[in-house]
């Protein structure tokens, strides 16, 4: 990098800023600056599975040389999967995992993406470019150019979160530049879908880009029924003000109409006895059949985003940037829930006759509203022998969520009539191929006036400082504060408690030492904290007490080790890591329950990766994750030694690209393996997924310069596994063999 005596005044500038971030080593500080490294807006994106840099601001080194785990899946290794989702881009880091369960656990199967880093719930710690997102929803990759996952503890980076890590997103934006692609596919679950990403320079200093989607079909159990139907938008418009300064707005519009499918009959010890089928899921051989209600199940979402970015550099060494976001997300559903019938109409006890009932259905009325505006300055500053890296931030953010209670009026044909006739139970019986086929609804959901709402507001302050001594001594240094506060009204089961707040101020820190034996190589040892008060979901109990609760607070220590090999084309990684999370007790249950600040969750293991080129032929990105979770304190004794939801021993996942023929002919394989992963609800084990492998591949052929033909097979061997339980009696069965054929051609 340059170097240059920078003016007294400049100094003391640096000094004061330095200072007001509380940087121990102000008085360090060598008497030359560096040269920050300019960010060209024409840049195109990183080419090949290796990605260098994070798109965070925060973290101002190389991920090669960046003290934590972070697995980025790029756009070159989405596009030869065909990956077009947030959850099937996520299959390539393991230590991440899709089960779920909502409620805390209580077993929900839910339509909107689950994540779960290293046993910890992630589902609110998924952003876009470093902004928490809006609301939970199935994310469509359309408009994002590459997916990172940071792991471990990292309050510092990301604020309240809980220990696991965070998901990103990076949005396509505007280039000084013209490009463009057409792209459209259509698979074996009758899905078809048509893309368009056209970007244009329109002077030396203004261009704009356009992302349009049309997305309709996924009925891959082949039921006749469940189908997914998204159309977006997105625009992106840069103006290069001057060298020192550009801007950027950004528009996203998405609206998807979908009738997902949360599950099929589980069959459990007493229904296997009544039914005279086998105990488990229903019989592979009958996933085709719709256990939901025709006429009443859907599910429609409206997301917008709207973010203007400002890009300054004050001087050779230090640039600020300002983002801020508004954005709304609508979500309304009715979902069916294949449910055992009860024995008195109380869902907690469970009917051994035999027979199942659908009007159970998990309904949807939710409103989000989020307001977001980051301020960040980051300084270089050294000489040969001693540097730093300083980032100086603040966010203010206020985030609005409504649930809106709802009852469902429905009117109900056909099933079988109940013996009862107090009872309103839709009862079919399940032994019966397409039972459930008969049945139909007419009506609608009506608002009942319960509504849960959430008004929060956070106001953050964080400094983080890499100082480096020689070539071989690194130092990392990060503290954040939040002040958090949330408020509003709580429904749950009829009871209603207006006006019920939650406040916290945490600290959040991180420091690493690392140690860089030769320019390719790091060894470091990292220890950061993250904490998650009341209310980080935007929604509160009922119970005083529980709002009243200081924040949970997660701690990590990571030993890890990176090193670049061939030419730095090709970067291995390798971690062992503990997280110790103190969490909520409770004795009793609803609003009369007394909770306590007690209980303690634990998650360690170590991970291994490679990612990048082999040969200038042959790519390469693989994962492997060795996790071992359990509940080492809580009030009941028998919860004890219980794992974690979602934290399977051993995941990995492969993926291997071969190009050539003049790089004209592109083939891929790889596969996924989970070990398998339980399903814990009251200290019980309700359900085991068994270990799979689910293996793909791909064969591109670039056809001409401008057009590409590609077909991606998923699930090559057509294995049959599970994907989710919920504790109400059904499941989620992975998807069957998918062959997908597209085409894209670029202008």
């Amino acid at each position: 990098m340059e170097k240059r005596n920078p003016t007294s005044g400049w100094k003391k500038q640096a000094l004061a800023l330095a200072i007001t971030a509380a940087i121990p080593s102000a008085g360090l500080m060598a008497e030359e600056v560096r040269q920050l490294p300019t960010s060209k807006a024409s840049a195109e994106a990183e080419e090949g599975y290796k990605v260098d840099k994070s798109s965070s601001v925060k973290l101002t080194q190389p991920i090669a040389k960046t003290p934590k785990t972070i697995d980025v899946v790029s756009g070159e290794t989405l596009q030869d999967q065909g990956v077009t989702s947030l959850t099937d881009a996520l299959r390539n880091v393991s230590g991440v995992s899709t089960f779920g369960g909502g409620e805390g656990g209580g077993g929900v199967v839910s339509a909107n993406d689950k994540v779960t880093i290293r046993g910890f719930d992630a589902r609110s710690s998924i952003y876009v470019d470093g902004i928490r997102d809006v609301a939970g929803y199935n994310r469509d990759l359309f408009n994002y150019e590459q997916v990172e996952v940071t792991k471990g503890a990292s309050g510092s980076l990301d604020g309240r979160n809980t220990g696991g890590g965070s998901v990103n997103l990076v949005t396509k934006r505007a280039k000084l530049d013209d490009f463009g692609s057409v792209g459209a596919s259509y698979d074996t679950a009758d899905t078809k879908r048509v893309t368009l990403d056209g970007n244009k320079q329109l002077s030396d200093d203004t261009a704009a880009r356009i992302n349009l989607l049309y997305s309709n079909g996924g009925d891959a159990l082949d039921n006749g029924v469940e189908n997914y139907k998204t159309v977006a938008g997105a625009a992106s418009v840069l103006f290069q003000a001057s060298e020192q300064t550009s801007m950027t707005l950004d528009a996203m519009v998405m609206k998807q109409d979908n009738v997902p499918v949360l599950g099929l009959p589980f069959i459990k010890e007493t229904n296997a006895a009544s039914t005279g089928m086998a105990e488990g899921p229903i019989d592979s051989s009958r996933w085709d059949e719709y256990f939901g209600v025709k006429g009443r199940d859907y599910e429609k979402v409206n997301t917008r985003m709207l973010t203007f970015t400002v890009n300054h550099d004050v001087n050779d060494f230090i640039s600020v940037r300002s983002q801020t976001r508004f954005g709304k997300n609508d979500k309304e559903s009715v979902l069916s829930r294949p449910w055992w019938g009860s024995l008195t109409g109380d869902n907690d006890e469970y009917d051994d006759t035999g027979l199942m009932r659908l009007d159970i259905s998990q309904n949807l009325d939710q409103s989000n509203k989020l307001f977001v505006s980051q301020l960040d300055t980051t300084i270089a500053l050294g000489s040969d022998d001693f540097t730093q890296d300083i980032v100086i931030g603040a966010e203010y953010a206020r985030e609005d969520r409504t649930n809106y209670g709802v009852t469902g009026d429905f009117t109900y044909t056909g099933g079988i009539a109940s013996s009862n006739p107090e009872r309103t139970d839709v009862l079919f019986d399940p032994t019966v191929t397409n039972g459930a086929d008969s049945i139909r609804a007419t009506g609608g959901l009506v608002r009942n006036g319960e509504d849960t709402i959430g008004k929060s507001t956070t106001l953050s302050l964080y400094a983080f400082d890499t100082l480096k001594f020689g070539e071989q001594f690194q130092v990392d240094l990060n503290l954040r504060f939040d002040k958090f506060k949330i408020e509003g009204d709580s429904c749950s089961r009829g009871t209603c408690t207006e006006n019920v707040d939650a406040s916290a101020n945490t600290f959040s820190y991180g420091a690493a030492f690392s140690w860089l034996p030769t320019d390719n190589g790091n060894i470091y040892l990292g220890y950061a904290n993250a904490q998650q008060p009341p209310g980080t979901d935007l929604a509160l109990s009922n119970n005083v007490g529980r709002n009243a609760l200081d924040p949970e607070e997660s701690k990590t220590l990571e030993l890890g080790t990176k090193w670049e090999l061939l030419d730095e084309r090709l970067m291995l990684s390798a971690a062992i890591f503990k997280t110790t999370k103190t969490v909520a007790d409770s004795e009793g249950r609803g609003t009369s329950a007394q909770y306590y600040l007690t209980g303690e969750q634990e998650s360690s293991g170590f991970e291994l990766s490679a990612v990048g080129q082999l040969s200038d032929s042959v790519s390469l990105t693989t994962s492997y994750t060795s996790l071992d979770t359990e509940v080492t304190e809580d009030r009941t004794a028998e919860a004890e030694g219980l794992g974690l939801q979602g934290s399977p021993d051993d995941t990995a996942s492969l993926w291997l690209s071969y190009t050539g023929m003049d790089d004209r002919l592109t083939l891929g394989a790889g596969g996924n393996y989970n070990s398998g992963e339980t399903f814990w609800r009251r200290n019980t084990a309700y359900y085991t997924v068994d270990a799979y492998t689910v293996w793909s591949a791909m064969a591109a052929y670039q056809a001409t310069d401008a057009l590409k033909l590609q077909v991606n097979i998923d699930n090559l061997t057509d294995e049959e596994y599970v994907t989710d339980y919920s504790a109400k009696g059904h499941f989620k069965p992975g998807n069957p063999r998918s062959i997908k054929g597209s085409l894209t051609y670029n202008f």
